[in-house]
Order: structure tokens, then sequence, then C-alpha cells
């Protein structure tokens, strides 16, 4: 009997090695392929620019010379933006991702992100953000929840028509703290909704619109951090809202 027990043991830490094997090696895939896809764009632009700059040069004035560095310089960005994102991804799964609560104020850190997000000139005046008095001192890590908020509000507005407002709306009752994002944007297609918090996983109608799979991904983790939860309801067509619940006590006894 004990070494049939022994020999199941074996074989289920062996099915779960095997098992965690191959997610890592899907990992790996997804993350090639995103990286030769999002990387790709932003270098051909970068190598054109510099080759007219460097053929060029001499017939063009100042003005022209800086447009195009500063075309560089958001291309970079752009790929310093991506690596980021894998680097805390890898941080979060490895453990090794710092959390630091401390007493803050959540609707000022809303209004700073949305100030941040309006200077986008494609952004500006579609953020509509409603909340009523909080407890003016709540404790949460302001660098994770500031990611979270951002990362929900560039989602809904970039995966919405320039002409649709994004709402947020900030809310608590005597449990939770709530955080609403609704939009009018593309929607999320049912068989895709319950792989939208895996690492590199986009939607199948996101068409050519920029994006690594990795934002949502991020933001459900530091909301677990936080003792949260998020959930997520959608419709191809009609809009997408996430709600991110947090516990009051949390937050105060962080």
């Amino acid at each position: 009997v004990w070494d049939i027990t022994d020999h199941k043991r074996s074989e289920e830490a062996l099915r779960q090695a095997l098992a965690a094997e191959q997610e890592l090696g899907e990992l790996k895939s997804r993350f090639v392929s995103m990286a030769s896809h999002e990387f790709r764009t932003p270098l051909a632009a970068i190598m054109a620019l510099a080759e007219s700059l460097s053929i060029y040069r001499h017939k063009m004035d100042a003005t022209q010379i800086e447009l195009r560095l500063e075309k560089i310089r958001q291309q970079v960005d752009h790929m310093i933006a991506i690596m980021d994102d894998v680097l805390q991804l890898a941080r979060l799964q490895s453990g090794r991702m710092e959390f630091v609560p401390a007493p803050g104020d959540l609707d000022a850190l809303c209004r700073d992100v949305i100030e941040e997000l309006d200077i986008q000139s494609s952004n500006r005046g579609r953020i509509v953000y409603t909340a009523p008095e909080l407890a003016p001192a709540l404790s949460f890590d302001v660098r994770l929840m500031r990611q979270v908020i951002h990362n929900l509000l560039a989602n809904a507005l970039k995966y919405s028509p320039a002409d649709k407002i994004v709402k947020l709306k900030l809310s608590q009752d005597n449990v939770n703290i709530y955080l609403q994002v609704i939009d009018e944007g593309i929607g999320i297609p049912p068989d895709d909704q319950k792989y939208l918090f895996e690492p590199f996983h986009r939607g199948r109608n996101v068409g050519t619109i920029p994006g690594t799979g990795l934002g949502l991904s991020i933001t459900k983790q530091f909301v677990e951090l936080h003792g949260g939860t998020i959930n997520v309801a959608s419709e191809v067509d009609a809009g997408t809202t996430f709600i991110v619940t947090m516990p009051i006590d949390t937050f105060e006894d962080s």
C-alpha cells in the first residue's frame, strides 16, 4: 500500500511539473509573438526616421529635424513601456513586487491620472469622473494604484471611438470601495473574456490596435495585492465595464 501511495504521489508531482512546464512554454511563446509584433513597428519607424535624417538632414531646417527626433523619442518610449510591463510581470510572478501601502487620497489620485491622460489631444474631455466624498485618509500603494487606474482608463479610451466618452466612478459603502470604468467601445468577445487577465492574451476583435496583452494581467495582480477583486461585463460593439472592489478594512488597516 505504501509503495502504491508513493507511486501515485510521484505521478501527481510529475503531472504538476509537466503542466507547469507546458504553461511556461506557452508563456514564452506568447512573449516571443508579442515582442516580435510590438517591436517591429517602432523599430521600422525609428530606422526610417534615422535614414531620412542621415540622407536629407542638410535640406531640413531645425524644426523639421526636431520633429523627426521627437518621433524617434516617442517610439523609444513606447518600447521602454513594453519592457517595463514585462519586467513588472516577472517581478509579480516571482513574488518580488514591492507593496508599500501608505495613507493617501484615492479621489485626488483619480483626478491626477485623468489629468495626465487628458493632456493628449485625442483624449481631451473624454473622461467623465464622478465620486462622492470619501474618507480623507485611506492606505494604499500609490504607485500600484496609479497604474491600476491608468491601465483601465487608457484601455477604455484606446478601444472606444474618439467621439465616445469614458466614465470613471469612485464610490463606497460600509464594506467596500468601488472603482468602475465604463466605455462604449468595441467590447470583448465572450470566448475571450475568460482569458482576459492572462498574460499576453488579447481579444480577437482588436484588429490593428496596438497592445501587449499585459496591462490587465498586471492590473488584476495589483488589485489582489490590495485584497481586492476585478470583474468585467462586456458586449461586443456595445462597450465594457470593469469593476474593481476593495475592502475598506484592508485600506484602513494596511
